[in-house]
Formats: structure tokens, sequence, C-alpha cells
């Protein structure tokens, strides 16, 4: 313990307790309706769920580099997922999160990691979750990092439905902050895939209460940030892409759609969103996704962002996206793992003073092997103390409050704003959730 600690507070021991539970693999060979199955490999994960099968890859960013439509290939005859796009290829498999220069073609990408983490963290007859963590890197090996020389990681949640819906949580992980420079393109959840055009195809950019619809050809699918509309400001904060993956004509697999909404004050605190649109005819690709470009050098922090996707055999149209987004905005807990809070009996505290600090939450899902740490920082950002609790587990639906701390202001307590901070971890050390409380210490 940092010996500057001492002056804070008195530690009084503490377990994390949680109810355990088993999660038993489940496997099988054939899929039906609301059926998912999982297998693991050495470099990856596959998960088949009804008739759609995605494989995410630790040599591709973790990133989905196979995409099957068992419904219309059961042989698995066509991967849809665009690697062989040189000389990019590997940056951009199904979905990406990546940062583009239209101006240089530099592009940083979570696919360019070929030794990023994938793993599989539950498992159920109802859902999936894997957790992946890949840094952002380009083609040939540069690494995105922070001002003080960090590597810059996106750690990212998959919770994978019997039902086909997808959640994805996202982490742009910086130690400090990431500096971008104008004309640089954030792409938070970026879908890509090989399409050649031989008819018109309609793409959609929605919210709530607004489609915007876009119907483009070979001649009119191109790159041209600013021609595409500002989608406008939706008060429940979310707006969403939709792909014709059934649109055959425009290369889809034939029977699905794809729809994915995001929550846009989670996205570096801008709203200004577009839906930005590539195709290649040389390289039969076509590509979609939000994206913000910025007008002027800005620093980018840790931030955690989420979407939902759905692949669905219904066709699109500006009701049904709108729905979409209506069911993800009235649905805020769709997208989260788990809640927390930490809470202080009090603000502000003078030596003598008695102290407690609680945690507490509710976890949606089952996990095993949970750990929590409390981490006391003051004003210049230093960590005075930090404990670890746990391993643990939980069940979903299951709440606890917990006492983290208590003890008493010493004399000679180091007068400062405090910040306290309760994290709870998978069992692979990823922030499944996270609060965070201000206190001040005053002179006597």
């Amino acid at each position: 313990m940092n010996s500057t600690s001492n002056k804070i507070c008195i530690l009084i021991a503490f377990s994390l307790c949680l109810c355990f539970l088993s999660v038993a693999p489940s496997y099988a060979s054939i899929y039906v309706k609301d059926s998912i199955q999982s297998y693991v490999g050495k470099t990856g994960i596959r998960v088949t769920v009804n008739d759609v099968e995605l494989y995410f890859n630790a040599s591709n960013g973790g990133e989905i580099t196979q995409y099957y439509d068992l419904f219309i290939d059961p042989n698995r005859s066509r991967n849809l997922v665009n690697i062989e796009w040189k000389p990019y290829c590997n940056l951009l498999p199904l979905f990406t999160s990546l940062f583009y220069n239209p101006y240089s073609g530099k592009v940083l990408s979570t696919g360019g990691d070929s030794s990023a983490m994938v793993e599989l963290i539950a498992n159920t007859s109802g859902y999936v979750i894997l957790q992946t963590s890949s840094r952002i890197m380009s083609r040939s090996g540069e690494i995105a990092k922070d001002v003080f020389g960090n590597a810059i990681y996106v750690n990212s949640t998959w919770v994978i439905r019997s039902s086909g819906l997808i959640s994805v949580e996202r982490t742009f992980f910086a130690p400090a902050y990431y500096v971008i420079s104008s004309g640089w393109r954030w792409y938070p959840f970026y879908v890509t895939r090989r399409a050649g055009f031989d008819y018109n195809g309609t793409f959609y950019m929605f919210n709530t209460t607004y489609a915007y619809a876009s119907v483009v050809n070979e001649a009119t699918y191109r790159d041209k940030f600013v021609l595409f509309p500002l989608l406008p400001n939706d008060t429940r904060y979310v707006f969403g892409v939709a792909l014709p993956f059934s649109n055959t004509s425009i290369g889809g697999d034939g029977a699905h759609n794809i729809l994915i909404a995001y929550k846009y004050d989670e996205l570096v605190n801008v709203n200004e969103w577009r839906a930005d649109d590539y195709y290649s005819k040389k390289n039969n690709v076509t590509e979609s996704g939000a994206v913000y470009e910025f007008g002027k050098t800005s620093n980018v922090s840790t931030h955690t962002y989420h979407m939902i996707v759905n692949f669905t055999h219904y066709p699109i149209d500006e009701e049904s996206v709108q729905q979409f987004a209506g069911y993800y905005a009235d649905n805020t807990a769709l997208a989260l793992l788990m809640e927390c809070s930490v809470a202080t009996n009090k603000e502000l505290y003078k030596p003598g003073d008695y102290y407690a600090f609680y945690g507490s939450g509710k976890s949606y899902y089952n996990f095993i092997g949970l750990t929590a740490t409390l981490t006391i920082k003051n004003s210049s950002n230093r960590i005075v103390y930090q404990r670890g609790y746990g391993p643990g587990n939980i069940m979903a639906g299951q709440t606890f409050n917990l006492t983290l701390l208590t003890g008493t202001v010493g004399s000679d307590s180091v007068p400062d704003k405090y910040t306290i901070l309760f994290q709870i971890f998978s069992s692979v050390r990823i922030v499944l959730a996270s609060s965070s409380r201000a206190i001040t210490v005053s002179t006597p």
C-alpha cells in the first residue's frame, strides 16, 4: 500500500462475495431457429447463430473475417467478408473500428493487429459473450499511440443472442489522450464487404424520427463525405445505418440485411455524423458506416460506446429502421453487461470524520471469475490508494451492495480533492462496469 494512503484512510479487510455459477459449454452440429453454438479454436472463435456463422479471428484484430449465410450457402462456399482488397485487406474485416485520412490514404484499424486477444467469457443456450482486445495499427505495422507514446487499444465485448440480436460494447483505450489532426475521419464501427454494382442499391441512415434513403449505383456510391447530409439531432440519442446485404445486385448474400444502431452521445462528444460510402469497382468492395470528420485538431481520450446489430431477413424500409432505433432507445440497458455505482457517506471530510465507501449494481448476464478494484486518486491524478477484490461469480439479474472501505480520516491527512473509482473486470481483465465519485478532504 502506498504510504500516502495512510494519510487518507484505514483499510478494513473486505472480500467480494458473489454467488457461484457453473456455465457448461454447449456445442451442436446443426442450426435451428433461436439457437446458438460456439467453437473455440487456436486462433479464434466461431459462432453460429441460427443461419449466420461468424468467425472472430485473433490474427486479424479479433474482428470477424468469415461471415457465411447458411440459409443459402450451407456448404460455406462464399465468405462474405472482404479480406482480399490489397493493400488494405486485413484492415477491413466485416466490422472494424478505424481512422482514415482520405487525403493521404493512410488507414489505422483494429484489423491490423495480428496478435489480438479473443476470449469466450460466457456460453449458454441463450447467449454467447466474447471479449476481444486489439491495438489500432496500419497494415505495415505502425501502431497508433497516445501523446505519451502508449499503444492505443480497442477493447470489445460481443453479446450474441440466440434470437440473432447482437450488442457490442467498445472502449477506445488511451492511457493519456490521442491527438487527431484536422481531416482525419473516425469510424467507430464500420462495415465492409465484397460487392459489385449491377443495379441500384438503397442504403439508410436513420434515427428514431428520421430516415435518409440513399439510392446509389456504381457511378454515385463514392467517398464524397460532404455530399451526404448530416443526421438531424434526435432527443433520444440514437442513430443507425442499414445495409442491404440481401440485395444480390450489389453483391449481397440474398437473405440478410444488416442494421446497426449507435448511441451518438457516447461517441467523442459530437453528433455531426454522416453515412460514409465508398465503392471500388477495381477491388469489388462496398463499404458503409457512420463517420465523423474532424474539422480541427482534437484530443480523443478513453471512452466507451455501444451498438446493437441485427442480421434480419425482413426487407428494410424507413419505418422498419426507425422502429429499430426506437427499440434501442426504449431498452437503454440492452447493450450493457453490468451496471455499478460507487457512493460515499459524505462529499466533504475533515480530520476525525468517519468515511464509508460503497459499491452497488446489477449484472445482466452470468459471469465467472470477476474481480473488482477500488482506486483513489488525488487532484494530480496520482494513485494514492488501491485495493483489489475477488475473484467471484454472479448470475444474470443479480444485484449487489458492498461496503468497500470504512475508517476515520487521520489527523495528518492531506487536504485535496480525490476521485473514488470502482471498477469490475471480467475474467480476462476487461472492464465490465465502472463508476466514480469526487470527495474533498479539508483542513481541520
